[in-house]
Parts: C-alpha cells; sequence; structure tokens
C-alpha cells in the first residue's frame, strides 16, 4: 500500500510540476491513501491480536511490547517508500516523455518530501491502530474468534464529515470561477467516499430488514442476508472501490471531454488533413501558389487567420471561398462548424485583386484642360516658374513578398491634346504583385495651384496588364480633403472627377492634394459570416474597413471558433494593402493530395506540413490538456489502492468465512448450500457497485467536472463538454464490478476440502 501511494504520488507530482499544473491534482490519492492506510492497520493490528495477548501473559509489556509490535510496520512501510520512489522516478521519466516535450528529472525535492510525509503518516495511523489493539481487554486479544463490532463515535463522525466535505466541494466547485481549490480538488475522492459509504449504510439496513424474509425463500438467501449485515470482509472495502471508480470516473470523463475538444478545435483551426504555414508570402501569395500547384482547384486552399484575441471586434478568418466546396467538402459535417461551412461558398463574390507581372510601367497622357506655365520673382529677384501641366501618376501595389510598394511617372502634359508616353522601371513586380490603388497629382513645384487641370489616362500597363479595362472611382477621404482645404475656401468640386471612358480615364486633379484612385468594385459589399457579433465590420487584408454583408449568423465556424468574421480572401484583397504582419497564412491540403502537390508547396513555403493529429496534439500542449493526463495517472494509482484494499479485507477474513462454513457444515447445512449463499452475496455487492459508481460517477461529473482545471479554453474557443456520457461512467463501473467478482469470487470459493468439519477441531487444539 505505502509502495502504491508514494509511487503514484511522486509520479503525479513530477509531472504535474512538469506540465506547469496544480501539484495537488494528488489530493484525490492522499485523501483515499489515508481511509485505506486506517484499515489495513487496523486489520494487521487485529491479525497480531492474539500474538499481543500471549507477550502480555509472558510478561511483556511497555517499550518491549511497542517494539515487538511496531518494528515489521517500520520495516514495511520504509521497504514501501523506497520502492515507491523507484516506481515514481520510472514512472516520471515514462509518462513526461509520452505525454510532454521532455522527460522531467526522475526525482525532485517536493516528491521526496511527500515520500517521507506519506511514509511519517502511515507509522502515526498504524501506530494509532496499535495503540488501540493494546487497550483491549487480554480476553478479547486471546479469543479464537473475532466478532462484529459497532462503529465508534468517531467513525461516524467522520462518515459524516466525508458526506458534508462532498457537498462542500460541490458547490464550491460549481461556484468558483478562479482556480480550484483544494477542496475542489478532493472532490471527486469525497463524492466517492461518501456514496460508498451510504452504500454500506443502505445495504446493511437492507439485509437486516431482508433478513427474516429471506427465512422463508431457502437457506442460501438467508445466510447471504445475514453475513451482508454483519461480515466487514467484502462489504467495507466496497467505499474505497466506489471512491476508486468515481475519480477514474471523473478522470476517464474529463480525458475524452479534452479529446473530444482538441479533435473538434482542430478541425476549427485546420479545414483539412495537412496544414502548411505560408505566412511569409502573404495571403495572395499563398493564393497564386495554389493556384500555380493545384490550377484545377482541387486539393488545396489558402486560409488567412487575424486572431486578434484582446481585440475580438477584429477578430477574422479569409478563405478562398471558390475553391472551399472542392477541397473542405462534407470535412465539417457532424461538427457545430458546419451550417457556417455550407455557407462558405455563398462568400464567393466573383471578385479578384489585379494580379500583373513585369519590370515596366508604361503611361500615355493627354491633356483637356492643362494650366498654364506661370511666373513670379523670388525672394533673391529672380524668375521663378510654377503651375503647369505636370502630372504625376503613382501605381500602389503589393508585392509576392506580402510588401507594399509604389512607383511614380511624372510626365510633362502638352496643353494641346497631343498625347505624350513615359515608361519607368518596376523590378518588384517581376515576379507578380497586386494592383492596391492609383494617386492622380500635379506637380506645381511648390505652388498650391486651384486651376483646373484634367488630363486623360489613354495607356497605362504594367507587363502585359493593361489597368485601364479596370474601372477606377475617386477615394471620398481624396475628396473630402479638397473639399476641407483652407487656402481654398468655398471650393467647389468639379463636375466629374474621374470618367471611364472608352478612351482611356479621364481624371479631374484636386487643389493641394493628391486624388487617389481605388479599383471600382461596383457593389463594394464584402459578405461575411459572423459569429457573437453585435455590429460585425468587414476588413480587408490590410485592415482596412469595407463595407459589410452579413450573410450568416452562426454560434461556430471554421477557423474562428465561436467569435469573428469570416470572409472570401480575394473579395479582401481587392484594393487592400499587404497583409496585416498578426496574420496567420496557411496553406490547407485534403486527404489524398498527390506527395508532388505537398512536396512543391513545401519547397515554394521552406516549411514543413503538420498533419491534424500533430495540430490536435499541439492544441493539448497550448491550452494544458496535461491535467488530464495528471488527474489520469491519480485514478490509476486510486484504483489500485482500492484494489490492495479490497484484497487485503478479503484475505484477512478467508480464514473467517472457512470457519464459518465449517461451522455450518457440522451442523449439517451443504457445501452448496453455503456456495449459493455466497454466490447471491457476491451477486448483491457486484449489483450495489455498479449502481453506485454510475450513480457517484454521474454526479461528480455533473457537480465537479467544470470546475476541474483541465483545459485553459482560449478566449474564442469552442465550449468544453463536461456533460455526462454513457462510456465513460460505464467502464469504471465494469471495472470496479469486475475486481468485486474477481476478489469477492477467490474468497467465497467453497471447496470441501477448505471447509471440512475437521478443520474446527485442529484450530482448537
Amino acid at each position: 500500500m505505502t509502495a502504491v501511494v508514494v509511487g503514484g504520488s511522486v509520479t503525479v507530482l513530477q509531472f504535474a510540476e512538469t506540465a506547469g499544473t496544480s501539484r495537488w491534482l494528488t489530493a484525490p490519492l492522499l485523501l483515499i491513501g489515508a481511509v485505506a492506510v486506517p484499515s489495513i492497520g487496523a486489520e494487521l493490528a487485529a491479525a497480531r491480536r492474539e500474538e499481543i495477548g500471549l507477550a502480555r501473559l509472558r510478561g511483556i509489556h511497555g517499550p518491549r511490547l511497542w517494539r515487538l509490535l511496531l518494528t515489521e510496520p517500520f520495516l514495511a512501510i520504509v521497504a514501501g517508500t523506497a520502492v515507491g520512489l523507484a516506481i515514481g522516478a520510472a514512472g516520471t521519466v515514462v509518462t513526461t516523455g509520452r505525454w510532454l516535450d521532455d522527460a522531467a528529472p526522475a526525482l525532485g525535492r517536493p516528491a521526496l518530501l511527500a515520500a517521507v510525509a506519506i511514509a511519517a503518516a502511515g507509522l502515526l495511523i498504524v501506530g494509532t491502530s496499535a495503540a488501540a489493539a493494546l487497550r483491549e481487554p487480554l480476553a478479547v486479544q486471546v479469543a479464537a474468534r473475532r466478532r462484529p463490532r459497532r462503529a465508534t463515535t468517531l467513525a461516524i463522525f467522520l462518515s459524516l464529515l466525508v458526506l458534508v466535505g462532498a457537498g462542500v466541494a460541490a458547490y464550491r466547485s460549481r461556484s468558483s470561477d478562479g482556480e480550484p481549490d483544494l477542496l475542489v480538488l478532493l472532490g471527486p475522492a469525497l463524492v466517492g467516499l461518501a456514496l460508498g459509504q451510504v452504500a454500506i449504510w443502505l445495504v446493511r439496513l437492507a439485509a437486516r430488514g431482508l433478513t427474516p424474509v429471506t427465512e422463508r425463500r431457502g437457506l442460501g438467501a438467508f445466510l447471504a442476508a445475514r453475513r451482508l449485515a454483519r461480515a466487514d470482509d467484502l462489504v467495507t472495502p466496497v467505499r474505497l472501490v466506489v471512491a476508486a471508480a468515481v475519480v477514474g470516473s471523473l478522470a476517464l470523463s474529463g480525458a475524452v471531454a479534452v479529446s473530444t475538444w482538441t479533435d473538434e478545435q482542430a478541425a476549427v483551426e485546420v479545414p483539412g488533413a495537412r496544414t502548411i504555414v505560408a505566412t511569409p508570402l502573404g495571403a495572395m501569395g499563398a493564393v497564386d501558389l495554389t493556384e500555380r500547384v493545384d490550377p484545377e482547384g482541387e486539393h488545396l486552399i489558402t486560409t488567412a487567420i487575424v486572431r486578434n484575441e484582446t481585440r475580438l471586434a477584429e477578430r477574422r478568418a479569409y478563405v478562398d471561398a471558390a475553391r472551399w466546396a472542392a477541397v473542405v467538402g462534407d470535412f465539417y459535417d457532424g461538427t457545430p462548424a458546419r451550417a457556417a461551412s455550407d455557407a462558405v461558398p455563398g462568400l464567393d463574390t466573383g471578385l479578384a485583386p489585379v494580379q500583373v507581372a513585369g519590370d515596366r510601367l508604361a503611361v500615355t497622357l493627354s491633356g483637356i484642360r492643362v494650366p498654364r506655365e506661370r511666373s513670379f520673382r523670388g525672394p533673391d529677384g529672380g524668375d521663378v516658374l510654377v503651375g503647369g501641366g505636370r502630372a504625376v501618376i503613382t501605381l500602389d501595389y503589393v508585392t509576392s513578398a506580402n510588401n507594399s510598394g509604389a512607383v511614380s511617372a511624372t510626365i510633362d502634359v502638352p496643353t494641346d491634346g497631343t498625347p505624350v508616353s513615359r515608361s519607368v522601371r518596376v523590378r518588384d513586380c517581376a515576379d507578380g504583385c497586386v494592383v492596391t490603388g492609383m494617386t492622380v497629382d500635379r506637380d506645381s513645384r511648390g505652388l498650391i495651384d486651384g486651376s483646373d487641370f484634367v488630363i486623360l489616362v489613354r495607356e497605362l500597363g504594367l507587363g502585359d496588364a493593361d489597368l485601364l479595362a479596370q474601372s477606377w472611382a475617386p477615394d471620398q477621404g481624396s475628396i473630402r480633403s479638397a473639399v476641407n482645404n483652407n487656402f481654398f475656401r468655398n471650393y467647389q468640386l468639379p463636375e466629374k472627377i474621374v470618367v471611364n471612358r472608352a478612351d482611356g480615364l479621364q481624371v479631374a486633379m484636386l487643389p493641394g492634394a493628391p486624388l487617389d484612385l481605388d479599383i471600382d468594385l461596383g457593389g463594394s459589399e464584402v459578405p461575411v459570416i459572423a459569429a457573437d457579433e453585435d455590429a460585425p465590420q468587414a476588413l480587408d487584408l490590410g485592415g482596412d474597413d469595407r463595407t459589410t454583408d452579413v450573410v450568416g449568423v452562426t454560434r461556430s465556424m471554421p477557423l474562428l471558433g465561436t467569435i469573428g468574421t469570416l470572409a472570401d480572401i480575394r473579395t479582401a484583397a481587392v484594393g487592400s494593402g499587404p497583409t496585416v504582419p498578426s496574420a496567420e497564412v496557411q496553406v490547407v491540403a485534403r486527404a489524398g493530395t498527390p506527395r508532388s502537390v505537398l512536396d512543391e508547396v513545401a519547397a515554394a513555403t521552406d516549411a514543413r506540413w503538420q498533419s491534424r493529429t500533430s495540430v490536435q496534439e499541439s492544441l493539448g500542449d497550448r491550452f494544458g490538456g496535461a491535467q488530464a493526463a495528471a488527474y489520469a495517472l491519480t485514478a490509476l494509482a486510486c484504483a489500485l489502492v482500492a484494489l490492495i484494499a479490497l484484497g487485503a479485507g478479503v484475505a484477512r477474513h478467508l480464514r473467517d468465512y472457512r470457519r464459518d462454513v465449517a461451522s455450518l457444515r457440522v451442523v449439517g447445512i451443504s457445501a452448496g448450500t453455503a456456495r449459493r449463499a455466497g454466490r447471491a452475496e457476491l451477486l448483491s455487492l457486484t449489483v450495489l457497485v455498479l449502481v453506485t459508481v454510475v450513480a457517484g460517477g454521474w454526479l461528480a461529473v455533473r457537480l465537479l467536472l467544470a470546475g476541474l482545471p483541465l483545459l485553459s479554453i482560449p478566449v474564442a474557443g469552442l465550449a468544453l463538454d463536461t456533460a455526462p456520457h454513457l462510456v465513460p461512467l460505464a467502464v469504471p463501473a465494469l471495472l470496479a464490478a469486475a475486481a468485486v467478482v474477481l476478489v469477492g469470487g477467490r474468497a467465497r470459493n467453497v471447496r470441501a476440502s477448505t471447509t471440512r468439519p475437521s478443520l474446527l477441531r485442529e484450530e482448537d487444539r
């Protein structure tokens, strides 16, 4: 027993310290051990009662008697502590190496102190039991038979204290918002012990009430009821078996909840079988990569997530909606995000950013209304030329490396309408770039000129792309700045600022400020799916506001979970600046993607593919899933303690039971009748354990699981399912019942050779 308690405590302590979880996860094990050790101590003292009586008859008293009584338990506890430390050290290395990144040190100072404390407590408890045995009358000590004794006042008080503690733990667990305290962590063991004690009381009361009834139903039933009402060998250890099984139910329910959460959360974050980081490429760079490697759109899809867990209003994600149905398909069927997944293809507007490739920008302009060149005398007395028809065309773009850039061409526009051309080098776009906007300004050589200046852009091309094929619209911010210009009060805007003509783009320049032109999106609303947003705001890839069209509201979404907005990545890229640095860009591959496709993407991104399983494991590591593993280790140690206690109780009373059967055979009751009585008793206890463990597990999960530190759920993560489920409740109950059947079956195995009546005469000699 000492080896199991010490070994389990050391393993859980070392594991918890390495995982950064609470050391008090060992609390249920320590409590169950504190209940089991006195029982075994009392059994040990009772087993040596005759030895104590004989020693007293021989005149051995005082320190000699104490030394005789405690030497063997002391050596057993010391040896058990040493073995427990070895088991704990090995368990620490194995468990931390299996569930954590690196194996932890085999032993630490807290673990050593805990082992010493457990050994000292065990010795104290055994010493207390020995003292109680020493105080018994000599006639009781030398008696050949042990008779059942009534529970002491202290035992009844402690049993009631366990009941109260279980209720308080359940209340505190449901009302506490922060880290659970020690009483909450003790809750599962308290609930199990309380229900086990109640079950013992109920079975004894029921057996006493049914004893007269069973007299008319056969001798076997009568004997079974009488033993259930009086004997301690199987009934009393049931309390520990139930407690350990309840802790196991809670641990298994927690493990199932954590596994289910990490599986569903991994599906939320990765809508496919594999994912690879493509953040250095930017969102549109990753889209270009998927178009090049998978032109049919059957295997790859680009996603971008801006988590913003501190600014939830800006939490958003983008997906390639045109590829969603083919690549993702039914991936989210059976998950909370299915409705949102089904609505994603509706986010596709058909819009796409203007993507070009080339190393020269060609511009051709002609003047429609060109201001004349003027001169004035400068401070040095010389003439200074100002005004005139100098136009500056600036093209803004985002490179394939997700960097913003711009190229300008300054052109002297003739007053007679003659076209004039200019070509400038654009090195950044040789490998491709996305055009985000254009600026048209006048170069008035330092003079704030309000003269009318209208031009016609006849040609605007980069590489093979004709940028005039796009419709352009004036930015409203530029217009407002011109209207509010203090140098030109009551300024009247031109009737037509921008006109998309068949022969070019007509632009009327503004005084004192450049005119920003955006690609005309037509219906500029960006469709989004929103979750937990009162007034969702669509943002482009660069983080700027866009007109929002909410096409769906859901409680859970792919990539984002329970909070945020989801939009089409191509629509959000039109006219957008570089993808914000906080965005996590990924390329996701569906199951069955050819290896050649995966290898090409890995080479382009200089990264490694991650499977969904690895993402699931990383989620457990990031959000504290190791706590469930620590609790599972505690539950395993509790089960071993209960099994040892059950086996010790049966072994201690096996001789008494065989003597009782031999006595029954003396008065003419057959071994078959005694065997049927034992089976009826065992069946009753098995059913009792099954019902009590299932009920206790249900109560523990219902009342306590939500308050235990199983996971640190992220702000937008899926909710952890802490409801009771059949399998996690049934498995510990069946195992506990099997333990009772196996151990109890050995105790109730009535053989003619071991229960012969002559056994009584042999023992009396």
